[in-house]
């Protein structure tokens, strides 16, 4: 069993926590039927709005998720699957046991990684009951993702990439402008964004994977959602629409700040 280590981004006590995202997930944003998800990953505070409006515009009848997250703590191997059950404060996540013989099964990248965990609770919340499968990259050639599409391609799985957007400012070693006025930098990083997120419009996984590597970007999730794209398109994905953009500046002005995009593929 993975026991939660992501407590503090949500919160523990389960009412409060249910209570919390069922207030995130009413939102009037219209649902509409998916293949797959672009989801931030932050604490509920800062991205919780932005992750609620995600998940309230999803429609699907899947019962298995497959969540790609990005590899924060350097431990384990560079593709990582995990087959245990998970657990939050709402409960134990069921395990969908996926893919063990075509990925590497690695439970050490997962033991401390909080971008997978924290999607959880939005799903018990929306979903009640469901299978997960939870995968944790670190980065990876495009060649080597474009053979992991293909292997993780399902008709009866939904897939979520987990990723925040740009992080700017002293506290992430990234500066490639500064204004004083503080508004300034997150008018501009959001500019940014919407240039990466043309890429994602378009579907184009490769086109939006060279420009991150290009331009330098913080996108911490980039290679989750290359590998998402990719298994959208195999499945037949039209477009990617997004749904909500902010920043954690808007909870809490800083020179630092993280931004964050929700993003559905149908």
């Amino acid at each position: 069993m993975r026991t939660p280590v992501a407590i503090g981004f949500y919160p523990h006590d389960p009412s409060e926590l249910r209570g919390l995202v069922e207030r995130l997930l009413d939102q009037e944003v219209g649902e509409r039927e998916a293949i797959a998800a672009i989801v931030p990953h932050a604490g509920y505070e800062y991205s919780g709005r932005i992750a609620g409006a995600t998940y309230a515009a999803i429609k699907t009848e899947h019962e298995i998720f497959c969540i790609a997250c990005p590899n924060h703590t350097g431990l384990g191997k560079s593709v990582a699957l995990s087959l245990q059950d998970w657990e939050t404060p709402l409960g134990v996540v069921r395990n969908a046991r996926l893919f063990a013989d075509e990925v590497p099964v690695d439970e050490s990248a997962h033991r401390y990684e909080h971008s997978l965990e924290v999607q959880l609770p939005f799903l018990q919340v929306k979903y009640g009951s469901f299978a997960l499968v939870p995968l944790c990259l670190s980065r990876i050639g495009f060649d080597e993702l474009e053979e992991l599409a293909e292997k993780l391609a399902r008709e009866d799985v939904f897939y979520i990439a987990s990723s925040d957007f740009t992080h700017f400012g002293s506290n992430y070693a990234y500066l490639p402008f500064f204004s004083p006025k503080l508004e300034e930098n997150v008018k501009r990083v959001k500019k940014m964004d919407m240039e990466a997120i043309a890429f994602i419009r378009r579907l184009d996984a490769k086109g939006f994977y060279d420009h991150v590597i290009k331009q330098g970007l913080t996108i911490c999730g980039f290679v989750p959602i290359t590998l998402i794209l990719l298994i959208a398109k195999l499945l037949g994905a039209k477009r990617a629409t997004l749904i909500k953009y902010g920043s954690s500046f808007e909870v809490y002005p800083n020179e630092s700040f993280v931004t964050y995009a929700g993003i559905i593929i149908s």
